[in-house]
């Protein structure tokens, strides 16, 4: 694990982490400091305080006293600070930072005798941070909505419909709620953003990355216009007040790996960092995760936590209300129309696109606790006995568990179980489904409901990716009729569940991995923070770029390059069949019953169509 080293943070709703790596990203060292246990005089539950009407925020002092415990925490863990070459962070989607008209002055020197909480006090103009799970502006959603033309429109052009989180709609209601403040706001930040600025402490406020951009609402996404969408901010801050707000939002770094500037002079003098440490774009949580993972186009993310979210990876920008598209959070991007210089090896634009399903672990626990007496065991073992083995094996059950009102499809509730014929052909099955309140043997329903959440994600997911199936080759002989996903990594509580993880491999049909580790012997399941790792990969990343003859290469190429050093220094040591490449091991591979499952997308969406009928029905009644 030798030097030099890249330094990644992440700045989550409950803490602020660090992951210390190598230069060929092994994970060297990992700290963190928890809002609720190493602060508790700011208050706060999970991280967040509660207000009226569905207020939910963090105070952004605490932030900056987190950073100040951190950096402490790190000086006597005695990590190599001086060793470190590159930066990045990570912050929580949606956050907004507010600063002040006298946050310059404030950032460009501070004394390195002191912390720099009280040196910050007057740097914001907004005491608060909107979090992630803020849903007091349903309001402004619905204005944004109107002015474009409606959830498709505005879909179309930010890559997601409004959601009350989403920073847009967030600046639109500070506006609204506290003008004075609002005027005396220099600039608005995300938490990632806002945080590369306290790594920076030169005085000025960083660039927002792009991909993080395309969580506000604001970011026009077309290739040919990208930048801040006059539209909307004319609808937030009608057309006298757009200009300005968009000098608050201030320019976007559209490459993820190109240095916005050195570590500050604050952290050289107090911790001992080498001046020339390079501070590079930080970007969202989800995209962070993102590149933790490495996904390679039309790879996919499925992480299985309380709620469950899919990340794929692709080349398309197919936005639709029900996900979210962003772009690529390291690319040498084309330059967007605020960029004036034109990168001769810039790649062509990439994505991932994001579903989140509120009913996720919980809704699966709920049902392991009815059915199966809290026994996970149990629960497995009726999956086992009663899943597809073959072609003919075909699903003739279905159950929808919306326990919350879901995200996809949206608003989707209640409980919806449906026994159908497949003897009596496709028209008649599910015209002729019959809906039960019980299915005849309770080891039905943990099948039913892994089935149907992984049938979701199996057709969305082909909806994202290239229209044509002949872009995907069948596997294991398994004819293919809809675009699948080529790798599916799996991240969560629920992904230690190696039944779960292998009905995945079938219903995806296609490989389920996972990042490893080879220590003491053996290929274990990581246990790094994937935020905080992802971001310094980036930083990795970014470094290589300022190597003499480097300047335009990809991050895929880099990671390659890392990891192939890796194997190289551990002399093969550890390699094994189960390896897809390293540090990646395969967990599952579809088997006889993909089969059965491919021939089953469709009954299955005709099923969920049903389901929503009959959700409005019983409204009605």
């Amino acid at each position: 694990m030798s030097a030099p080293y890249f330094l990644g943070l992440d700045a989550s709703t409950q803490s602020l982490k660090a992951s210390l790596l190598s230069v060929n990203l092994d994970v060297k060292s990992e700290c963190s400091i928890h809002f609720d246990t190493d602060l508790p005089h700011y208050g706060t539950k999970g991280g967040v305080l509660f207000g009226q009407k569905g207020e939910v925020h963090s105070p952004v002092l605490m932030l900056v006293e987190a950073l100040d415990l951190l950096f402490e925490k790190i000086k006597k863990a005695g990590w190599d600070v001086e060793k470190i070459r590159g930066v990045a962070a990570a912050g929580q989607q949606h956050a907004s930072v507010y600063w002040s008209k006298s946050s310059s002055s404030l950032l460009s020197s501070p004394d390195s005798s002191s912390p720099l909480l009280p040196q910050l006090q007057d740097a914001f103009s907004r005491p608060i941070v909107p979090n992630w799970q803020d849903s007091s502006t349903t309001r402004e959603c619905k204005e944004l909505e109107t002015a474009v033309g409606g959830q498709q429109a505005l879909a179309q052009i930010t890559g997601s419909k409004a959601h009350e989180r989403f920073t847009g709609a967030q600046i639109m209601r500070f506006k609204r709620i506290d003008p004075s403040a609002y005027d005396n706001t220099d600039r608005i930040s995300l938490v990632s953003s806002a945080v590369t600025t306290l790594l920076c402490l030169d005085g000025e406020v960083k660039g927002i990355d792009e991909s993080d951009a395309c969580g506000m609402n604001l970011w026009t996404m077309n290739r040919e216009e990208r930048g801040w969408s006059e539209q909307l901010l004319e609808a937030i801050a009608g057309k006298e007040g757009a200009e300005e707000l968009a000098k608050k939002l201030g320019k976007v770094e559209s490459d993820g790996g190109k240095p916005v500037g050195r570590i500050g002079k604050w952290f050289v003098e107090r911790y001992g960092f080498d001046p020339e440490s390079l501070v590079f774009p930080g970007t969202g949580d989800n995209p962070a995760t993102f590149l933790s993972l490495t996904l390679r186009e039309s790879e996919g993310l499925i992480s299985m936590g309380t709620s469950d979210v899919v990340l794929v990876s692709t080349s398309n920008y197919y936005p639709l209300p029900e996900h979210h598209a962003f772009f690529h959070p390291a690319q040498i991007a084309p330059p967007s129309s605020q960029d004036s210089d034109k990168r001769e090896g810039a790649e062509s634009l990439r994505y991932f696109n994001m579903l989140v399903y509120k009913n996720g672990s919980l809704t699966r626990e709920h049902v392991r606790n009815l059915y199966f007496n809290k026994s996970w065991d149990a629960f497995n073992a009726a999956v086992e006995a009663l899943r597809p083995r073959s072609f003919d094996d075909l699903p003739s059950r279905a159950a929808f568990w919306w326990l919350l009102p879901d995200i996809v499809p949206h608003n989707a509730h209640g409980i919806y179980k449906y026994t159908t014929d497949p003897t009596s052909g496709p028209y008649f099955e599910v015209r002729n489904a019959e809906r039960v309140k019980e299915f005849s043997n309770p080891q039905q329903e943990a099948l039913a409901i892994l089935e149907s959440q992984l049938l979701n994600y199996r057709s969305r997911s082909s909806t994202i990716l290239e229209e044509s199936p002949e872009a995907f080759p069948s596997t294991a002989g398994i004819e293919i009729s809809l675009p699948r996903l080529t790798r599916v990594y799996a991240t969560g509580g629920a992904s230690a569940n190696r039944t779960i993880l292998s009905l995945m491999a079938d219903v995806l049909c296609t490989q389920v991995c996972k990042n490893v580790d080879y220590l003491d012997g053996e290929w274990r399941d990581v246990q790094w923070n994937s935020c905080s790792v992802g971001v310094a990969y980036k930083a990795r990343w970014g470094w290589e770029r300022t190597q003499k003859g480097r300047e335009w290469t990809s991050f895929d190429q880099v990671i390659k390059e890392c990891r192939e050093k890796r194997r190289k220094i551990r002399g093969g040591e550890g390699e094994s069949s189960d390896l897809a490449e390293e540090g990646i091991k395969v967990i599952a591979t579809p088997g006889e019953g993909a089969r059965a499952y491919e021939r089953r997308v469709e009954w299955w969406r005709e099923l969920e169509a049903k389901a929503l009928e009959d959700q409005k029905e019983d409204e009605g009644q």
